[in-house]
This record gives C-alpha cells, structure tokens and sequence, in this order.
C-alpha cells in the first residue's frame, strides 16, 4: 500500500508502509477500511503525540532506501509538531490561569459581601425600588455571594450604594 504524505509546504512524498503500521497508528479510533485497516473518522482531531512519533518512526522504517525522505520535510513536520506541542502546552496553561483568575474574582466578592456586614447600604429590587437598610449576613446563591437586607437577599451587583 502507498501512502501519500503532505506536509504544509506543499511538498509531497510517496513512502510505502505496512497495513500493520497504519492499522497501529489508526487503532485509536477502531474503525476499519474496507482492507482491514484502522482508519480515523474524524482525520487529525483524533490523532495524538504518540500517534505522531509512531507514523514518523514507521515512516522512517519503511522508507524506500534508494529514495529516501528529504531531510528537509522531516525538519519540516519536526518543527510542526513542536510548535503543535507548545501550542497545546500554552493552551492548557490559559485555561489554568482562566481557572485561577475566575476563582480570585468569585474569592474576592465574598470578601467584599463579608465586610458590608453591619454597613447600612442602598440596593435596588428587582422592581427598580431603592431599599435602604442594614447587612445582616452573607448567603451564597449559585456560587455568588448575595447579601441580606432587612430579610430579603440581594446580588451584589444590586447595591448602589452604601454609607
């Protein structure tokens, strides 16, 4: 069987491989071709780290040796795949900070419900009236922080002011 290999620079190269090989670098998604082969139904978005070094080593095995593959394009998909890793490394770090930063902000509205306690404030309802009274305590609704005022919860983002 010969597979066709593209990389983004628009070069192609022609190497033969083993239906054992593909069928081990497809095996994550357990559907088969109609030669028995593991093949991947949702193309690249499947496909890991260990799928890729796996072609890349099978590729290098099976390599044709009176014509083998240019140094060049196997520099190429290297530096893709690194850049790839990194890309993956950076986005799994913002979703940590994302994490971080939602968690400091949730924090810090509870801080700051906490210390109107006792403070006499002015919240509006949720008919648009102004209610004027003192904290009494701090509930939690939803994971949102929603103070108590003359026995009635408030969010937040109703008080208008305090003094």
């Amino acid at each position: 069987m010969t597979v066709n290999a593209t990389s983004s620079l628009g070069s192609t190269t022609s190497n033969s491989l083993s239906g054992q090989a593909i069928s081990q670098a497809g095996a994550a998604s357990g559907t088969t071709n109609s030669a028995g082969n593991s093949v991947s139904q949702t193309g690249l978005n499947s496909l890991n780290e260990n799928d890729f070094m796996q072609l890349l080593v099978t590729q290098l095995q099976n390599q044709d040796p009176l014509n083998p593959v240019d140094n060049t394009q196997m520099l190429a998909q290297l530096a893709q795949f690194s850049a790839l890793e990194e890309m993956t490394q950076v986005a799994q770090t913002d979703a940590q900070v994302l994490s971080a930063v939602q968690s400091l902000g949730s924090e810090m509205s509870l801080l700051m419900a906490h210390s109107l306690i006792g403070a006499s404030v002015t919240v509006q309802d949720a008919s648009g009236n102004q209610v004027q009274g003192t904290v009494s305590s701090v509930t939690m609704n939803q994971g949102s922080p929603q103070i108590v005022v003359n026995g009635t919860s408030y969010p937040l983002t109703q008080v208008v002011g305090t003094s």
